[in-house]
């Protein structure tokens, strides 16, 4: 049996407040709580990755010629390979998690989206009409959700794209100049 719904009367405004308008109060919240941190993990990724690449560029100058010494100290194939390793694994710092926050961020958004949508069905009643007075443009509000999942997934898979693509770039870079040293000795 439902809780009957309470109401305050203000003069000839008449508040009504039911106590299951929202079929499950805590999911919209939830959602919203998840899109915010998942929102800051990614902003902060893609800054710390952005910080990570100025960085590389400015020492480009000293880490190719340290790589252009190792390859003509005679350093063996396994150093060489592991080196690269390395660096490629700092590029690829974080990228596990801007994939799974776009694929993630849309699905929480759209799960705060139902939840808010069957809040607003419940306030709407069984005959599914606007209270009086009450306007249906602040009912859209519920959709914010999804679009903010939207935004966090788009962020995320602009950071992570820019980064592996920049990744396999420099990667490739690194060894196409060791091919050339080995092929060209000095």
């Amino acid at each position: 049996m439902r809780p009957r719904p309470r109401s305050i009367g203000f003069g000839q405004l008449a508040i009504t407040r039911s106590l299951v308008s929202r079929p499950f109060p805590l999911l919209p919240s939830l959602s919203g709580l998840l899109l915010l941190l998942l929102s800051v993990a990614v902003l902060t990724l893609v800054i710390e990755r952005t910080r990570f690449w100025i960085h590389w560029w400015r020492r480009r100058q000293a880490r190719s010629r340290t790589w252009r010494q190792q390859i003509t100290a005679g350093a063996d194939a396994g150093r060489l390979e592991e080196s690269l390793e390395d660096w490629d694994l700092a590029m690829s710092y974080g990228e596990p998690l801007l994939q799974g926050a776009a694929l993630l961020a849309p699905l929480v958004g759209l799960i705060g989206t139902v939840t808010g949508l069957m809040g607003v069905l419940a306030q709407l009643g069984p005959r599914l009409e606007l209270p009086p007075g009450a306007s249906l443009a602040t009912y859209g509000q519920v959709l914010l959700s999804t679009a903010a999942g939207l935004v966090v997934s788009l962020v995320s898979s602009a950071g992570l794209l820019t980064n592996q693509g920049l990744r396999h770039w420099q990667i490739n870079q690194l060894r196409r100049e060791r091919r050339r040293s080995v092929e060209t000795p000095e």
